[in-house]
């Protein structure tokens, strides 16, 4: 293994990554902090089992030794069927049935594939969501093993995972494939996740729990951000006398702990006396929590101690020689190494820890993420850095991913967070146009062309992120589109028509004009209704404007030339259910509902009409539909939230 070893024999094993940055005068002038002893084999002295001394019956007759064994089974089951679960299990064969189809269940979460295709996922989501119905029975729940309820937990925290992989996978089209099913699916996940927290505050496992049932159940309510409901878990739990140990394991703090610092439940000093008190007696304290206080202390500017973790982690990684128990301790590490990149507020220091994730020169490996180089980039902007470093660090970035990493989804997802976080202080520190800030745009466009191919969504960013008041270079930015040859999905019209309401100089016309390019996109994509994402452009782009005295009548006008043009009939009830909670705008669209004519004058300076269009078509008729809104706005009790969609729509549009 390539060790970075500094060549000063005093100083040891303490690598240079360390050494320089403690060595560092001025700023980096450090007061040392010393962690728990590290030293020493694995051994943790809440786990050391003594070994029980069996007795051997001294019967020289092999007839006895069957007696023996006889009299002993007959003990065995004579005092099994006395236990009331057991005999329950036994007389109750319907529960018997339920048991093992449970066990089943669970077995087959762990045999369903790839979850590549969506045939695998309705699989996988249907055994979980039979397995979810089966927990419910109280009397089943209270025949399951310690390691039943493991795999129960696991098999839950499986399915959150594969939830929120689903829900953000970059190569779905929301507006096709994004339905109600999703978010009831996680709807049934998050009761399920917080019925066994209640059902284990509530003492129902006392006997049958484990440190790994706490550690994945802790794992999914993080993955839906259940924090208060994780610390009340956590605090309930220590106090339990007889599964309080449980809740102080190091891999259960090290989750635990930095929830509740993030969440203010504990100051860094309080966090630390949890901690010491806990790993005292330990001779070597678990990675993970080495990282979590570590990733604490950063935060806390306490970087002596962050860099006292992060040099244990090192020794404890160059002396593991298993491959599976580096790749476990490789985790910490990068993830430690990560944090004082984002987290910490030392230039020096954080640069430092940039450069040699760059420069390739560490003997561990650390996956850059783009949030945390987000993170820096911020700091270096907050610390009033010069923009010249902050590009720098923006181009390091990107070629560091072009020449690290294969092209994919997840390549272009860090590719939208860095640039979408780096045009965000751009624009910070360029928030008026003059020479300079254009002439830096233009270069930095073109420092990009030359590192990676322009496409769509980092064109996407810029736009997005754009705040000078100008048109002409507005346009120029639109242009750039063609100048590059990018191919443009529906997102970029979306993108350039919301960016319209932010400036006055659009007229009515032009507006239209972004509009029916909307239009020849989904058309051109096979769209047979507008979705719900365009029309939320139009309407930022007029009626909710910051302009929008002049281009009420253009929404108004649009909306009720294309209103038939909406998915469904759930469509057509949300569009006006939405303005209906805003009072302000509310009368004036629903004049689209309650008019008697097809055509009404809204005053439109423009005209409106509908173009040649080949697969958008007229899908409903808006106003029977959004009629059940209209008619009961009287009832002061009429609530949008109860319109539920009832099937196909049935109604013939007027033609």
């Amino acid at each position: 293994m390539f060790r970075l070893i500094s060549t000063n024999a005093q100083q040891g094993f303490r690598p240079v990554l360390l050494s320089k940055v403690r060595g560092n005068k001025g700023p980096l002038s450090l007061t040392s902090s010393t962690l728990a002893n590290t030293s020493g084999n694995n051994v943790n002295s809440q786990h050391i089992v003594t070994s029980t001394q069996f007795a051997r019956s001294n019967s020289n007759s092999s007839n006895g030794a069957i007696k023996n064994t006889k009299m002993k089974v007959d003990s065995f089951i004579s005092k099994a069927t006395a236990d009331p679960l057991i005999k329950e299990a036994i007389e109750n064969p319907e529960l018997t049935r339920k048991l093992e189809h449970f066990k089943d269940l669970l077995y087959q979460t762990y045999d369903k594939g790839s979850f590549s295709n969506t045939q695998s996922r309705s699989a996988f989501n249907e055994t979980v969501n039979n397995m979810f119905s089966l927990f419910d029975n109280e009397a089943l729940r209270s025949h399951l093993s310690s390691k039943d309820l493991f795999q129960y937990a696991n098999a839950l925290q499986r399915a959150v995972y594969f939830n929120r992989t689903n829900r953000l996978s970059g190569n779905k089209n929301r507006d096709k494939d994004q339905s109600s099913n999703n978010y009831s699916e996680e709807l049934l996940l998050k009761n399920a996740v917080l019925n066994l927290a209640e059902l284990i505050i509530g003492n129902e496992f006392q006997n049958r729990l484990s440190s790994n049932v706490i550690k994945m159940l802790f794992y999914s309510m993080l993955q839906f951000r259940f924090y208060n409901e994780m610390i009340n878990l956590w605090e309930n739990g220590i106090n339990d006398p007889i599964n309080g140990k449980l809740f102080l394991q190091q891999e259960t703090l090290a989750i635990v702990l930095d929830v509740c610092f993030e969440n203010k439940r504990f100051t860094y000093e309080e966090i630390l006396q949890i901690y010491e008190l806990n790993s005292k007696d330990t001779q070597e304290v678990a990675d993970v929590l080495l990282c979590t206080i570590g990733k604490i202390a950063i935060v806390s500017g306490d970087y002596s101690r962050a860099l006292d973790s992060l040099e244990t982690l090192l020794k404890m990684y160059e002396g593991y020689g298993a491959p599976k128990a580096r790749r476990e301790l490789l985790h910490s590490l990068s993830e430690l190494h990560l944090t004082f990149i984002g987290e910490c507020k030392d230039f020096k220091i954080a640069k430092h820890f940039f450069d040699k994730v760059i420069e390739f020169s560490l003997p561990y490996s650390v996956p850059l993420k783009a949030p945390k180089v987000v993170s820096f980039i911020e700091n270096c902007y907050e610390a009033d850095e010069p923009m010249e470093t902050i590009i720098d660090i923006w181009k390091s970035t990107l070629t560091h991913y072009k020449d690290s990493y294969t092209r994919g989804a997840s390549m272009n997802a860090r590719y939208a967070i860095l640039n979408n976080g780096f045009f965000g202080v751009f624009f910070k520190k360029f928030p008026t146009l003059n020479n300079e800030s254009f002439d830096q745009l233009r270069k930095i466009i073109s420092e990009y062309a030359n590192i990676k191919q322009i496409d769509e969504t980092f064109l996407n960013t810029i736009i997005s992120n754009y705040i000078w008041q100008d048109k002409e270079v507005l346009d120029q930015l639109i242009e750039n589109y063609s100048i590059y040859d990018v191919q443009r999905t529906p997102v970029s019209y979306r993108i350039v028509l919301k960016k319209l309401g932010e400036i006055k100089g659009y007229s009515n016309k032009d507006i239209l004009d972004k509009w029916y390019e909307n239009l020849t996109c989904l058309d051109n994509f096979g769209y047979v209704y507008i979705p719900v994402a365009d029309w939320a452009a139009l309407r930022d782009a007029t009626i909710l404007s910051g302009f929008s005295e002049n281009r009420i009548p253009l929404y108004l006008t649009v909306v009720n030339t294309f209103r038939n043009y909406m998915q469904d009939r759930r469509s057509c009830l949300r569009f006006l259910g939405n303005w209906a909670k805003m009072p302000e705008y509310y009368p004036l669209v629903a004049q689209i509902s309650d008019a008697e004519e097809d055509f009404v004058d809204f005053g439109c300076d423009v005209e409106v009409k509908i173009p040649q269009l080949e697969n958008l078509t007229e899908n409903v008729s808006f106003r029977y539909i959004t009629r059940e809104i209209t008619q009961n706005r009287k009832d002061s009790d009429f609530d949008t939230r109860s319109i539920h969609y009832q099937g196909p729509v049935l109604y013939k549009p007027r033609i």
